[in-house]
Protein backbone atom coordinates (compact mmCIF):
# COMPACT_ATOMS: atom_id res chain seq x y z
CA UNK A 1 0.00 0.00 0.00
CA UNK A 2 2.87 2.34 0.87
CA UNK A 3 4.56 1.67 -2.49
CA UNK A 4 1.36 2.41 -4.36
CA UNK A 5 0.94 5.71 -2.49
CA UNK A 6 4.58 6.57 -3.18
CA UNK A 7 4.15 5.81 -6.89
CA UNK A 8 1.08 8.02 -7.24
CA UNK A 9 2.67 10.71 -5.11
CA UNK A 10 5.54 10.96 -7.59
CA UNK A 11 3.15 11.24 -10.51
CA UNK A 12 0.64 13.54 -8.85
CA UNK A 13 3.03 15.23 -6.43
CA UNK A 14 1.29 18.57 -5.99
CA UNK A 15 -2.17 17.02 -6.04
CA UNK A 16 -1.23 14.42 -3.42
CA UNK A 17 0.20 17.13 -1.19
CA UNK A 18 -3.04 19.09 -1.44
CA UNK A 19 -5.15 16.03 -0.69
CA UNK A 20 -3.12 15.21 2.42
CA UNK A 21 -3.75 18.63 3.97
CA UNK A 22 -6.31 18.44 6.78
CA UNK A 23 -9.68 20.02 6.17
CA UNK A 24 -10.34 23.33 7.87
CA UNK A 25 -14.00 22.43 8.30
CA UNK A 26 -15.83 19.44 9.71
CA UNK A 27 -17.82 19.05 6.52
CA UNK A 28 -15.49 17.49 3.96
CA UNK A 29 -17.36 19.15 1.10
CA UNK A 30 -17.00 22.69 2.45
CA UNK A 31 -13.39 23.34 1.50
CA UNK A 32 -11.31 24.19 -1.54
CA UNK A 33 -11.34 20.99 -3.56
CA UNK A 34 -7.72 20.22 -4.53
CA UNK A 35 -8.43 19.41 -8.16
CA UNK A 36 -5.47 20.31 -10.45
CA UNK A 37 -6.14 22.35 -13.57
CA UNK A 38 -4.43 19.84 -15.85
CA UNK A 39 -6.67 17.04 -14.59
CA UNK A 40 -9.71 19.21 -15.21
CA UNK A 41 -8.40 19.88 -18.72
CA UNK A 42 -8.21 16.14 -19.37
CA UNK A 43 -11.76 15.66 -18.07
CA UNK A 44 -13.19 18.44 -20.23
CA UNK A 45 -11.22 17.29 -23.27
CA UNK A 46 -12.52 13.74 -23.00
CA UNK A 47 -16.11 14.89 -22.53
CA UNK A 48 -16.01 17.28 -25.49
CA UNK A 49 -14.20 14.72 -27.65
CA UNK A 50 -16.79 12.09 -26.72
CA UNK A 51 -19.65 14.40 -27.68
CA UNK A 52 -18.04 15.30 -31.02
CA UNK A 53 -17.05 11.75 -31.94
CA UNK A 54 -20.53 10.51 -31.04
CA UNK A 55 -21.91 13.08 -33.48
CA UNK A 56 -19.45 12.74 -36.38
CA UNK A 57 -18.52 9.07 -36.09
CA UNK A 58 -15.30 7.17 -35.56
CA UNK A 59 -13.62 7.79 -38.90
CA UNK A 60 -10.00 8.95 -38.68
CA UNK A 61 -10.57 12.36 -40.25
CA UNK A 62 -13.49 13.11 -37.93
CA UNK A 63 -11.53 12.03 -34.85
CA UNK A 64 -8.52 14.09 -35.94
CA UNK A 65 -10.66 17.16 -36.60
CA UNK A 66 -12.45 16.81 -33.28
CA UNK A 67 -9.15 16.34 -31.44
CA UNK A 68 -7.64 19.44 -33.04
CA UNK A 69 -10.71 21.48 -32.13
CA UNK A 70 -10.54 20.26 -28.53
CA UNK A 71 -6.84 21.16 -28.25
CA UNK A 72 -7.46 24.71 -29.52
CA UNK A 73 -10.49 25.10 -27.26
CA UNK A 74 -8.69 23.84 -24.14
CA UNK A 75 -5.70 26.10 -24.83
CA UNK A 76 -7.99 29.14 -25.06
CA UNK A 77 -9.88 28.16 -21.90
CA UNK A 78 -6.85 27.62 -19.69
CA UNK A 79 -5.02 30.65 -21.03
CA UNK A 80 -7.92 32.62 -19.63
CA UNK A 81 -7.92 30.75 -16.31
CA UNK A 82 -4.26 31.65 -15.73
CA UNK A 83 -5.09 35.34 -16.06
CA UNK A 84 -8.09 35.18 -13.72
CA UNK A 85 -6.64 35.79 -10.24
CA UNK A 86 -9.90 35.03 -8.39
CA UNK A 87 -10.03 31.41 -9.56
CA UNK A 88 -9.45 29.04 -6.65
CA UNK A 89 -9.63 25.22 -7.04
CA UNK A 90 -13.33 25.06 -6.19
CA UNK A 91 -14.21 27.72 -8.76
CA UNK A 92 -12.09 26.02 -11.43
CA UNK A 93 -13.75 22.67 -10.75
CA UNK A 94 -17.25 24.17 -10.76
CA UNK A 95 -16.55 26.00 -14.04
CA UNK A 96 -15.27 22.84 -15.66
CA UNK A 97 -18.19 20.71 -14.52
CA UNK A 98 -20.72 23.31 -15.68
CA UNK A 99 -19.12 23.51 -19.13
CA UNK A 100 -18.93 19.72 -19.45
CA UNK A 101 -22.56 19.36 -18.38
CA UNK A 102 -23.74 21.98 -20.91
CA UNK A 103 -21.86 20.25 -23.73
CA UNK A 104 -23.11 16.76 -22.86
CA UNK A 105 -26.69 17.98 -22.41
CA UNK A 106 -26.51 19.61 -25.84
CA UNK A 107 -25.30 16.37 -27.39
CA UNK A 108 -28.06 14.45 -25.61
CA UNK A 109 -30.71 16.92 -26.85
CA UNK A 110 -29.44 16.63 -30.43
CA UNK A 111 -29.43 12.83 -30.28
CA UNK A 112 -33.08 12.98 -29.16
CA UNK A 113 -33.86 15.40 -32.01
CA UNK A 114 -34.86 18.20 -29.64
CA UNK A 115 -34.98 21.63 -31.24
CA UNK A 116 -31.55 23.24 -31.67
CA UNK A 117 -33.02 26.46 -30.25
CA UNK A 118 -33.28 24.74 -26.89
CA UNK A 119 -29.84 25.75 -25.50
CA UNK A 120 -28.22 25.18 -22.09
CA UNK A 121 -25.76 28.07 -22.23
CA UNK A 122 -27.98 30.55 -20.31
CA UNK A 123 -28.25 28.24 -17.29
CA UNK A 124 -24.49 27.62 -17.27
CA UNK A 125 -23.69 31.32 -17.65
CA UNK A 126 -26.16 32.31 -14.91
CA UNK A 127 -24.67 29.89 -12.41
CA UNK A 128 -21.07 30.93 -13.14
CA UNK A 129 -21.97 34.62 -13.13
CA UNK A 130 -23.53 34.44 -9.68
CA UNK A 131 -21.05 32.03 -8.06
CA UNK A 132 -17.70 32.62 -9.81
CA UNK A 133 -17.38 35.88 -11.77
CA UNK A 134 -18.78 37.71 -14.75
CA UNK A 135 -15.57 37.29 -16.76
CA UNK A 136 -15.61 33.53 -16.29
CA UNK A 137 -19.28 33.38 -17.28
CA UNK A 138 -18.58 35.39 -20.45
CA UNK A 139 -15.72 33.11 -21.47
CA UNK A 140 -17.73 29.99 -20.68
CA UNK A 141 -20.67 31.25 -22.77
CA UNK A 142 -18.36 31.84 -25.74
CA UNK A 143 -16.58 28.50 -25.43
CA UNK A 144 -19.80 26.51 -24.95
CA UNK A 145 -21.34 28.27 -27.96
CA UNK A 146 -18.34 27.35 -30.11
CA UNK A 147 -18.62 23.68 -29.13
CA UNK A 148 -22.40 23.68 -29.64
CA UNK A 149 -22.04 25.15 -33.14
CA UNK A 150 -19.35 22.55 -33.90
CA UNK A 151 -21.72 19.77 -32.80
CA UNK A 152 -24.29 21.20 -35.23
CA UNK A 153 -21.72 21.19 -38.07
CA UNK A 154 -20.69 24.82 -37.70
CA UNK A 155 -24.24 26.16 -37.73
CA UNK A 156 -24.00 29.94 -37.18
CA UNK A 157 -27.66 30.07 -36.13
CA UNK A 158 -27.03 27.77 -33.17
CA UNK A 159 -23.88 29.67 -32.18
CA UNK A 160 -25.71 32.99 -32.29
CA UNK A 161 -28.69 31.78 -30.24
CA UNK A 162 -26.45 30.09 -27.67
CA UNK A 163 -24.09 33.04 -27.24
CA UNK A 164 -26.84 35.66 -27.09
CA UNK A 165 -28.65 33.52 -24.50
CA UNK A 166 -25.45 33.50 -22.44
CA UNK A 167 -25.18 37.29 -22.73
CA UNK A 168 -28.79 37.59 -21.59
CA UNK A 169 -27.96 35.53 -18.50
CA UNK A 170 -25.29 38.10 -17.55
CA UNK A 171 -27.09 41.27 -18.62
CA UNK A 172 -29.47 41.78 -15.71
CA UNK A 173 -29.22 41.56 -12.80
CA UNK A 174 -25.47 41.33 -12.23
CA UNK A 175 -25.93 40.05 -8.66
CA UNK A 176 -28.56 38.07 -6.75
CA UNK A 177 -29.64 40.11 -3.74
CA UNK A 178 -33.15 38.77 -3.37
CA UNK A 179 -35.21 35.93 -4.84
CA UNK A 180 -36.97 38.21 -7.33
CA UNK A 181 -33.58 38.81 -8.97
CA UNK A 182 -33.62 35.20 -10.19
CA UNK A 183 -36.92 35.92 -11.95
CA UNK A 184 -35.41 39.06 -13.50
CA UNK A 185 -32.49 36.94 -14.68
CA UNK A 186 -34.89 34.54 -16.43
CA UNK A 187 -36.78 37.48 -17.94
CA UNK A 188 -33.52 38.91 -19.28
CA UNK A 189 -32.69 35.56 -20.90
CA UNK A 190 -36.13 35.41 -22.52
CA UNK A 191 -35.85 38.93 -23.96
CA UNK A 192 -32.35 38.30 -25.36
CA UNK A 193 -33.30 34.96 -26.92
CA UNK A 194 -36.47 36.44 -28.39
CA UNK A 195 -34.51 39.33 -29.88
CA UNK A 196 -31.92 36.92 -31.30
CA UNK A 197 -34.61 34.84 -33.00
CA UNK A 198 -36.26 37.91 -34.49
CA UNK A 199 -32.89 39.17 -35.72
CA UNK A 200 -32.24 35.86 -37.47
CA UNK A 201 -35.73 35.97 -38.96
CA UNK A 202 -35.20 39.49 -40.34
CA UNK A 203 -31.87 38.39 -41.83
CA UNK A 204 -33.54 35.38 -43.42
CA UNK A 205 -31.36 32.92 -41.49
CA UNK A 206 -34.02 31.50 -39.18
CA UNK A 207 -34.56 27.93 -40.42
CA UNK A 208 -37.64 27.03 -38.41
CA UNK A 209 -41.09 28.29 -37.53
CA UNK A 210 -40.69 31.61 -35.69
CA UNK A 211 -43.76 31.14 -33.49
CA UNK A 212 -43.03 27.51 -32.65
CA UNK A 213 -39.27 27.66 -32.04
CA UNK A 214 -38.57 31.40 -31.93
CA UNK A 215 -40.97 32.08 -29.05
CA UNK A 216 -41.65 28.74 -27.40
CA UNK A 217 -37.98 27.77 -27.06
CA UNK A 218 -36.90 31.09 -25.39
CA UNK A 219 -39.80 30.78 -22.95
CA UNK A 220 -38.93 27.18 -22.02
CA UNK A 221 -35.19 27.95 -21.74
CA UNK A 222 -35.77 30.95 -19.47
CA UNK A 223 -38.37 29.09 -17.36
CA UNK A 224 -36.14 26.05 -16.87
CA UNK A 225 -33.16 28.28 -16.08
CA UNK A 226 -35.25 29.99 -13.40
CA UNK A 227 -36.24 26.61 -11.90
CA UNK A 228 -32.65 25.34 -12.08
CA UNK A 229 -31.09 28.38 -10.39
CA UNK A 230 -33.68 28.76 -7.64
CA UNK A 231 -33.58 25.01 -6.89
CA UNK A 232 -29.89 24.15 -7.09
CA UNK A 233 -28.11 27.47 -6.43
CA UNK A 234 -27.85 26.88 -2.64
CA UNK A 235 -26.62 23.32 -3.28
CA UNK A 236 -23.78 24.45 -5.56
CA UNK A 237 -22.92 27.22 -3.10
CA UNK A 238 -22.70 24.73 -0.24
CA UNK A 239 -20.89 21.90 -2.02
CA UNK A 240 -18.20 24.12 -3.57
CA UNK A 241 -17.86 26.38 -0.52
CA UNK A 242 -18.60 29.53 -2.52
CA UNK A 243 -20.19 32.58 -0.93
CA UNK A 244 -22.79 34.43 -2.97
CA UNK A 245 -24.33 37.82 -2.29
CA UNK A 246 -27.43 36.08 -0.93
CA UNK A 247 -25.30 34.29 1.65
CA UNK A 248 -23.54 37.54 2.57
CA UNK A 249 -26.89 39.21 3.17
CA UNK A 250 -27.85 36.32 5.49
CA UNK A 251 -24.58 36.77 7.39
CA UNK A 252 -25.17 40.52 7.56
CA UNK A 253 -28.53 40.09 9.27
CA UNK A 254 -28.28 41.58 12.76
CA UNK A 255 -30.41 38.70 14.02
CA UNK A 256 -27.51 36.34 13.37
CA UNK A 257 -26.74 34.67 16.75
CA UNK A 258 -23.10 35.77 16.77
CA UNK A 259 -23.91 39.41 16.00
CA UNK A 260 -26.65 39.41 18.66
CA UNK A 261 -24.17 38.00 21.15
CA UNK A 262 -21.67 40.73 20.22
CA UNK A 263 -24.36 43.39 20.69
CA UNK A 264 -25.32 42.11 24.16
CA UNK A 265 -21.91 41.18 25.61
CA UNK A 266 -19.71 43.81 23.93
CA UNK A 267 -21.95 46.76 22.97
CA UNK A 268 -19.04 49.15 22.53
CA UNK A 269 -17.35 46.79 20.09
CA UNK A 270 -20.66 46.27 18.30
CA UNK A 271 -21.07 50.02 17.78
CA UNK A 272 -17.44 50.28 16.66
CA UNK A 273 -18.05 47.47 14.12
CA UNK A 274 -21.03 49.33 12.68
CA UNK A 275 -18.91 52.45 12.20
CA UNK A 276 -16.12 50.43 10.60
CA UNK A 277 -18.69 48.80 8.30
CA UNK A 278 -19.97 52.22 7.18
CA UNK A 279 -16.43 53.36 6.41
CA UNK A 280 -15.46 50.11 4.68
CA UNK A 281 -18.57 49.99 2.49
CA UNK A 282 -18.12 53.59 1.31
CA UNK A 283 -14.42 53.01 0.58
CA UNK A 284 -15.12 49.74 -1.28
CA UNK A 285 -17.66 51.48 -3.51
CA UNK A 286 -15.12 54.21 -4.33
CA UNK A 287 -12.54 51.73 -5.66
CA UNK A 288 -15.08 49.39 -7.28
CA UNK A 289 -14.60 46.27 -5.17
CA UNK A 290 -17.12 44.11 -3.28
CA UNK A 291 -18.77 46.60 -0.92
CA UNK A 292 -21.21 44.01 0.48
CA UNK A 293 -18.36 41.68 1.42
CA UNK A 294 -16.44 44.56 3.03
CA UNK A 295 -19.48 45.59 5.09
CA UNK A 296 -20.26 42.08 6.32
CA UNK A 297 -16.59 41.39 7.04
CA UNK A 298 -16.48 44.56 9.15
CA UNK A 299 -19.48 43.35 11.20
CA UNK A 300 -17.57 40.24 12.26
CA UNK A 301 -13.97 41.44 12.39
CA UNK A 302 -13.94 41.95 16.20
CA UNK A 303 -16.22 39.14 17.40
CA UNK A 304 -13.23 37.67 19.23
CA UNK A 305 -13.66 40.39 21.86
CA UNK A 306 -16.87 38.82 23.14
CA UNK A 307 -15.21 36.60 25.74
CA UNK A 308 -13.04 39.35 27.27
CA UNK A 309 -15.02 42.47 26.37
CA UNK A 310 -14.00 44.33 29.54
CA UNK A 311 -10.35 44.35 28.43
CA UNK A 312 -11.11 46.55 25.41
CA UNK A 313 -11.50 50.27 25.95
CA UNK A 314 -14.73 50.70 23.99
CA UNK A 315 -16.51 48.39 26.45
CA UNK A 316 -15.05 49.76 29.67
CA UNK A 317 -17.53 51.71 31.76
CA UNK A 318 -15.66 51.95 35.06
CA UNK A 319 -11.92 51.50 35.50
CA UNK A 320 -9.34 49.82 33.29
CA UNK A 321 -8.96 46.04 33.54
CA UNK A 322 -5.33 46.31 32.37
CA UNK A 323 -4.19 48.31 35.40
CA UNK A 324 -3.56 45.14 37.38
CA UNK A 325 -1.83 43.27 34.52
CA UNK A 326 1.72 43.32 33.26
CA UNK A 327 2.18 44.66 29.68
CA UNK A 328 2.97 41.16 28.37
CA UNK A 329 -0.26 39.75 29.80
CA UNK A 330 -2.28 42.70 28.52
CA UNK A 331 -0.80 42.21 25.04
CA UNK A 332 -1.61 38.48 25.21
CA UNK A 333 -5.26 39.27 25.96
CA UNK A 334 -5.44 41.83 23.13
CA UNK A 335 -3.73 39.55 20.61
CA UNK A 336 -5.97 36.60 21.50
CA UNK A 337 -9.10 38.28 20.14
CA UNK A 338 -8.05 37.41 16.59
CA UNK A 339 -7.67 33.69 17.26
CA UNK A 340 -10.80 33.61 19.42
CA UNK A 341 -12.74 35.47 16.75
CA UNK A 342 -11.84 32.95 14.05
CA UNK A 343 -12.81 30.12 16.41
CA UNK A 344 -16.16 31.66 17.40
CA UNK A 345 -17.10 32.53 13.83
CA UNK A 346 -16.15 29.09 12.50
CA UNK A 347 -18.26 27.42 15.19
CA UNK A 348 -21.17 29.69 14.22
CA UNK A 349 -20.93 28.55 10.60
CA UNK A 350 -19.58 31.82 9.19
CA UNK A 351 -18.08 31.45 5.70
CA UNK A 352 -14.32 31.41 5.15
CA UNK A 353 -14.31 34.65 3.16
CA UNK A 354 -15.61 36.41 6.30
CA UNK A 355 -13.20 34.53 8.58
CA UNK A 356 -10.41 36.13 6.52
CA UNK A 357 -11.45 39.55 7.80
CA UNK A 358 -11.12 38.38 11.40
CA UNK A 359 -7.70 36.81 10.84
CA UNK A 360 -6.24 39.60 8.69
CA UNK A 361 -7.65 42.85 10.08
CA UNK A 362 -4.53 43.55 12.17
CA UNK A 363 -2.00 41.98 9.81
CA UNK A 364 1.33 41.61 11.61
CA UNK A 365 1.22 44.93 13.42
CA UNK A 366 2.44 45.49 17.00
CA UNK A 367 0.25 46.40 19.96
CA UNK A 368 2.08 49.70 20.29
CA UNK A 369 0.60 50.93 23.57
CA UNK A 370 1.67 47.95 25.66
CA UNK A 371 4.95 47.55 23.78
CA UNK A 372 5.90 51.11 24.67
CA UNK A 373 4.62 50.65 28.20
CA UNK A 374 6.88 47.61 28.57
CA UNK A 375 9.79 49.51 27.02
CA UNK A 376 9.46 52.23 29.65
CA UNK A 377 9.68 49.61 32.39
CA UNK A 378 12.55 47.87 30.58
CA UNK A 379 10.64 44.70 29.68
CA UNK A 380 10.05 44.96 25.91
CA UNK A 381 13.05 42.98 24.71
CA UNK A 382 11.08 40.68 22.37
CA UNK A 383 8.60 42.46 20.11
CA UNK A 384 7.16 39.18 18.80
CA UNK A 385 5.27 38.93 22.09
CA UNK A 386 3.39 42.10 21.11
CA UNK A 387 2.93 41.33 17.39
CA UNK A 388 -0.24 39.97 15.77
CA UNK A 389 0.30 36.63 14.00
CA UNK A 390 -1.21 37.73 10.69
CA UNK A 391 -1.54 36.94 7.88
CA UNK A 392 -1.37 40.24 6.03
CA UNK A 393 -4.52 41.30 4.15
CA UNK A 394 -4.83 39.27 0.94
CA UNK A 395 -7.64 41.20 -0.75
CA UNK A 396 -8.61 44.82 -1.18
CA UNK A 397 -11.69 44.27 0.99
CA UNK A 398 -9.71 42.95 3.98
CA UNK A 399 -7.19 45.78 3.55
CA UNK A 400 -10.01 48.34 3.63
CA UNK A 401 -11.39 46.89 6.87
CA UNK A 402 -7.90 46.94 8.43
CA UNK A 403 -7.55 50.64 7.60
CA UNK A 404 -11.13 51.48 8.60
CA UNK A 405 -10.69 49.71 11.96
CA UNK A 406 -7.66 51.81 12.92
CA UNK A 407 -8.99 55.06 11.47
CA UNK A 408 -12.33 54.81 13.28
CA UNK A 409 -10.70 54.03 16.63
CA UNK A 410 -8.16 56.85 16.26
CA UNK A 411 -10.66 59.49 15.17
CA UNK A 412 -13.02 58.56 18.01
CA UNK A 413 -10.34 59.62 20.49
CA UNK A 414 -9.59 62.99 18.87
CA UNK A 415 -10.40 65.77 21.33
CA UNK A 416 -11.01 68.35 18.62
CA UNK A 417 -12.55 66.46 15.65
CA UNK A 418 -12.10 69.28 13.14
CA UNK A 419 -11.82 68.70 9.41
CA UNK A 420 -8.03 69.17 9.38
CA UNK A 421 -7.46 66.95 12.43
CA UNK A 422 -9.54 64.13 10.99
CA UNK A 423 -7.89 64.41 7.57
CA UNK A 424 -4.39 64.42 9.04
CA UNK A 425 -5.15 61.45 11.30
CA UNK A 426 -6.66 59.40 8.46
CA UNK A 427 -3.79 59.94 6.05
CA UNK A 428 -1.16 59.45 8.75
CA UNK A 429 -2.59 56.04 9.71
CA UNK A 430 -2.95 54.90 6.10
CA UNK A 431 0.60 56.02 5.26
CA UNK A 432 1.97 54.17 8.29
CA UNK A 433 0.31 50.94 7.21
CA UNK A 434 1.61 51.37 3.68
CA UNK A 435 5.17 52.22 4.80
CA UNK A 436 5.31 49.28 7.23
CA UNK A 437 4.44 46.81 4.45
CA UNK A 438 1.05 45.75 5.80
CA UNK A 439 -0.53 46.23 2.36
CA UNK A 440 2.17 44.37 0.40
CA UNK A 441 0.19 41.18 -0.22
CA UNK A 442 -3.10 42.65 -1.45
CA UNK A 443 -3.76 43.99 -4.98
CA UNK A 444 -4.27 47.59 -3.90
CA UNK A 445 -2.81 50.58 -5.76
CA UNK A 446 -1.64 54.02 -4.67
CA UNK A 447 -4.64 55.46 -6.49
CA UNK A 448 -6.92 53.17 -4.45
CA UNK A 449 -5.22 54.26 -1.23
CA UNK A 450 -5.73 57.93 -2.05
CA UNK A 451 -9.43 57.37 -2.76
CA UNK A 452 -9.86 55.34 0.42
CA UNK A 453 -8.32 58.12 2.51
CA UNK A 454 -10.56 60.76 0.94
CA UNK A 455 -13.69 58.65 1.48
CA UNK A 456 -12.74 57.90 5.09
CA UNK A 457 -12.28 61.61 5.76
CA UNK A 458 -15.59 62.55 4.17
CA UNK A 459 -17.49 59.80 5.98
CA UNK A 460 -15.96 60.55 9.38
CA UNK A 461 -16.79 64.24 9.00
CA UNK A 462 -20.41 63.22 8.41
CA UNK A 463 -20.39 60.86 11.39
CA UNK A 464 -18.93 63.47 13.75
CA UNK A 465 -21.18 66.23 12.31
CA UNK A 466 -18.27 68.57 11.61
CA UNK A 467 -19.37 72.09 10.65
CA UNK A 468 -17.04 74.18 8.55
CA UNK A 469 -15.83 77.40 10.15
CA UNK A 470 -16.69 80.15 7.68
CA UNK A 471 -14.53 83.26 7.71
CA UNK A 472 -16.02 86.67 8.48
CA UNK A 473 -15.72 87.61 4.82
CA UNK A 474 -18.10 84.82 3.87
CA UNK A 475 -20.71 85.65 6.49
CA UNK A 476 -23.48 88.14 5.74
CA UNK A 477 -23.07 91.29 7.82
CA UNK A 478 -25.24 94.25 8.54
CA UNK A 479 -22.64 96.51 7.02
CA UNK A 480 -22.65 94.62 3.69
CA UNK A 481 -26.43 94.67 3.54
CA UNK A 482 -26.63 98.46 3.99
Amino acid sequence: MGRVKSFFSRIFKSWAAALEKPSKNKNVLKKDIPFPAWMLGVLISLSVLTALVAEFGFEKNFIAGSGLFVIIWIYAAFSFIKTEKEMNPSKILLSGLVIVSAVLMTQFAKSREISMYFVFTPAAASLLNFLVSRRVAESAALLISLIVSFIYLGNFEVFFISFVGGLGAMAFPRRIIKRSDIFLNALSIFVFLLAANFALQLLGIHSSNLIYDGIRAPFLVSALTFIFIISFFPLFEWVFNLTSDVRLIELGDFNHPLLKKLMIEAPGTYHHSLMVAALAEAAAVSINCNSLLARVGAYYHDVGKIGKAQYFIENQLEGNAHETLKPEMSALVILSHVKEGVKLAAEAGVDECVLDFIAQHHGTTIVQYFFRKAAVSGGASDETIYRYPGPLPQTRETAIVMLADSVEAACRSIEDPSFENIKDTVHKIINNYFASGQLNECPITLKNIQKIGDVFTKTLISIHHIRLDYSDADKPSAEKQQ
